[in-house]
């Protein structure tokens, strides 16, 4: 019996580039939809099909045909919330639509767990109010996955972090509750894989799925597991709170004004909140210490060249 064909959005994505290649890995057809071919110029394969253009020049011929749509465009910051929603909430929304009339059987969200709490942040009510746009709008089955923080090789995310552990450093955001912070985390191969062997053959349908390499992690216990995986002492560094509040102000402005900026305010609660911790464990994932070395030498590697 011949795989699925499948349809993927944001696949010029940090995490849909590697969606990708473990899709053409594995032997399925991709048709992927990109704003510009060229950053997918790396992933020539006679089964890869590479639209260019919107969601008005190429929705209809994306999703035709296709057994399987992997929606995973995504903003992870705008100017403001009405940004955030034209691509959380709105793309994806009328993707699901027009998936829906051409008759697709299974669509794979890719959200984030702060969708789970969606008073912390712009970017967390933005993708909630997109989980369920995508259910109104598509009657077939449907599988949510609320990635945690998920690292590897080519994360602009969270390369700041192993630049700072191979220093021997660890910068946290302090405050009288930072040891008890836990937060569920996710080696990006292992999230791709679990997609894969779970979410494209249905056992996902009409969940809401955190898949993690480990469950819930603190800052001290990522602390240790760093210091095994690279060899050398990690000292934590909390930041003060008062600091963070007004570096996050700056940056908040920054980025209404000029787009420039990560660190908002909306951000800094997402990074407070103490209980990002999942259950949805994936099984045979990848040693966590062994995650950790293989992306910081990635970035290692990447310095010297």
């Amino acid at each position: 019996m011949s795989k699925p064909l499948i349809a993927i959005t944001g696949g010029s994505g940090f995490i849909g580039k590697h969606m990708i290649s473990a899709l053409l890995s594995s032997g399925y057809k991709v048709k992927a939809l990109v704003r510009k071919k060229i950053k997918l110029v790396h992933l020539k394969h006679p089964n890869l099909e590479i639209l260019e253009g919107s969601l008005d020049d190429n929705g209809v011929a994306l999703v035709k045909g296709s057994d399987i749509l992997l929606s995973f465009a995504g903003a992870v910051k705008g100017r403001n919330f009405s940004e955030l929603m034209e691509i959380n909430c709105h793309f994806n929304s009328n993707l699901a639509r027009i998936a829906n009339e051409q008759g697709v059987t299974r669509l794979v969200l890719l959200s984030s767990q702060v969708a789970s709490q969606p008073h912390l942040s712009s970017y967390a009510l933005s993708k909630f109010h997109g989980e369920n746009a995508v259910k109104e709008n598509f009657t077939n089955n449907i599988a949510i996955i609320r990635a945690p923080a998920v690292f590897g090789p080519g994360d602009k995310a969270t390369k700041p972090f192993f630049d700072f552990i191979e220093k021997g450093i660890l910068p946290v955001a302090g405050g009288k509750d930072w040891r008890n912070r836990k937060t569920a985390m996710v080696y990006v191969s292992d999230l791709v894989n679990d997609i894969i062997e779970n979410a494209l053959i249905g056992n996902y349908d009409d969940k809401v799925i955190t898949p993690s390499s480990i469950g819930g992690v603190s800052w001290e216990s990522f602390a240790n597991y760093s210091k095994l995986a690279l060899g050398k002492r990690i000292k934590i560094l909390p930041i003060p709170l008062p600091i963070l509040y007004v570096f996050a102000a700056m940056n908040s402005l920054s980025l209404r004004l000029f787009g420039i900026g990560h660190l908002s305010i909306g951000k800094l609660r997402e990074f407070l909140y103490v209980d990002w911790s999942s259950k949805d464990f994936i099984k045979n994932s990848t040693p966590f210490t062994e995650a950790l070395r293989i992306t910081s030498n990635y970035y290692k590697k990447e310095k010297n060249v």
